[in-house]
């Protein structure tokens, strides 16, 4: 019987010990939780602090633009000047040279077409990667298709494309653009159909 006593006492110390020990160290995790996160947001505010106004900038601007389901033209017309800007300043950078691109993209999508297409031929003259390269002269040929109806400049862009980047998938793109330059809505319409006939 005394045995029993001391076991339940001892188990009931020992729970006690451990309780208090449980709850010591959460209130010591929370302080370092608190810590911790003081810590980061002093070091997130040095490093925007030390950070380049123009990046600044341009990850403002990049937010506004995400947040809008059309991009308002105020802010597309500083997000295509930022870039640009970025770029004149850090034309080694593959920051910069990632923003040429951005900015050709962004005048596109702001029908600002012969400016987009000035970008993405001095982006394809500086970047070294060859699908990017194959990318940017595809995209080129397809805004003068597409949205400038030049088909003289649209078959001219996209047989460069077959010619210098003949492995690439832009090369397949521009082949299957080729059959359609010039083509009325119907025409295309009529062109998918028989596409569609076609046994695979």
């Amino acid at each position: 019987m005394i045995s029993l006593r001391f076991n339940m006492k001892s188990t009931f110390f020992f729970l006690f010990i451990a309780l208090t020990f449980i709850l010591s160290s959460c209130g010591d995790k929370s302080e370092v939780k608190s810590n911790s996160a003081q810590e980061e947001k002093s070091n997130a505010q040095r490093d925007l602090a030390n950070m380049d106004p123009l990046l600044i900038e341009i990850h403002d601007m990049e937010r506004k633009a995400k947040l809008d389901s059309v991009m308002d033209r105020a802010v597309g017309l500083r997000l295509l000047r930022a870039y640009q800007e970025y770029y004149n300043k850090n034309m080694k950078d593959s920051l910069g040279i990632a923003y040429l691109f951005e900015a050709a993209r962004v005048a596109d999508a702001m029908s600002k077409y012969e400016k987009a297409i000035e970008l993405l031929i001095n982006y394809h003259d500086v970047i070294n990667n060859q699908e990017k390269k194959a990318e940017s002269a595809y995209m080129v040929a397809f805004i003068y298709d597409a949205h400038l109806k030049n088909e003289k400049k649209a078959i001219t862009y996209y047989n460069k494309v077959i010619e210098l980047y003949p492995s690439s998938v832009w090369a397949e793109q521009a082949k299957s653009a080729l059959h359609l330059v010039g083509k009325s809505d119907e025409d295309l319409l009529k062109f998918l159909e028989e596409k569609n006939k076609q046994p695979s």
